[in-house]
């Protein structure tokens, strides 16, 4: 049986729209084209996971099965790491509306996460060889990262095939994207990452400002990024896109004919595109 492709969702800027990103492609995934998907949510915020499930149901999954922070071993973890099982951490089917969509949640113990790990030798690797064990029972593992390119980042990165880069078209989200290119290489080369970029994408854009239009004709055009995809698909910033979450919902059940969730739908399938209809 093929593993699935990993795909990790990564910018060092946060406020890019980059968890609406990756909770709604899964979604999507999931609901339209009949994947079967693991969310992976390393964020201590835990924004991706509280946009699947309530606070309360997130709160006793927590205590009754663990998260992200059991797994990556926070608080000596690894004592326990035989009775810590990452596919025991996965709520299988997070919503009845897409059975198919599976949540591995995050919790805000992950923020020590480089404090307790930082003397472990290949922390890095550590959610990457458990991760191994499901990988064939999915046809995309979906991970969103922290704004940042520590401990958890890198281990999703080290578990991923591809990572896509969501960004507001403005000028220090233009800066960081050649920043996060030369980190990315770095760890590539020190940490031995396969990972490959499969594209950038365009979010939270608001149409009529002009420097939004002119960024996004340009970067494509600039010399450091001409070796990088750009999606089409461009995710507009509209109000529905952050109620969604409020509802535990992605847009697809929250309101499907909203500004920007059909832009979901389109970069849903434009990613399926790059990975060869897998």
């Amino acid at each position: 049986m093929p593993k699935a492709k990993v795909i990790s969702f990564v910018n060092m800027k946060g406020g890019v729209g980059k968890t609406t990103c990756a909770v709604n492609v899964a979604a999507y995934f999931a609901r339209d084209h009949q994947k079967k998907v693991l969310l992976v949510d390393l964020d201590p915020q835990t924004n991706a996971s509280l946009s699947l499930m309530s606070e309360d149901a997130w709160a006793q999954w927590a205590e009754q099965h663990g998260t992200m922070a059991d797994l990556l071993e926070v608080e000596g973890r690894r004592k326990q790491e035989d009775a810590v099982k990452l596919a025991d951490c996965i709520v299988r089917g997070v919503r009845p509306e897409l059975p198919t969509l599976d949540l591995l949640p995050s919790h805000l113990k992950l923020t020590f996460l480089d404090l307790d790990l930082a003397a472990r030798p290949g922390r890095e690797r550590i959610f990457a060889r458990k991760l191994e064990k499901v990988l064939p029972d999915y046809d995309l593992v979906v991970c969103d990262c922290p704004p940042n390119l520590q401990t958890a980042t890198q281990n999703a990165l080290f578990a991923s095939d591809h990572y896509i880069v969501p960004m507001q078209p403005d000028f220090l989200s233009s800066i960081g994207l050649g920043l996060l290119q030369d980190r990315l290489a770095y760890l590539r080369k020190e940490l031995e990452f396969r990972i490959s970029c499969l594209g950038v994408v365009f979010a939270r854009v608001r149409r009529h400002i002009a420097f939004h239009q002119e960024t996004m004709q340009r970067l494509p055009r600039t010399a450091a990024f001409r070796r990088l995809h750009f999606f089409r698909t461009v995710i507009p910033e509209n109000i529905t896109l952050s109620e969604a979450p409020m509802a535990s919902q992605p847009v697809v059940l929250f309101d499907h004919a909203a500004t920007g969730a059909e832009a979901f739908r389109e970069l849903a399938g434009e990613i399926l595109a790059r990975l060869g209809g897998k």
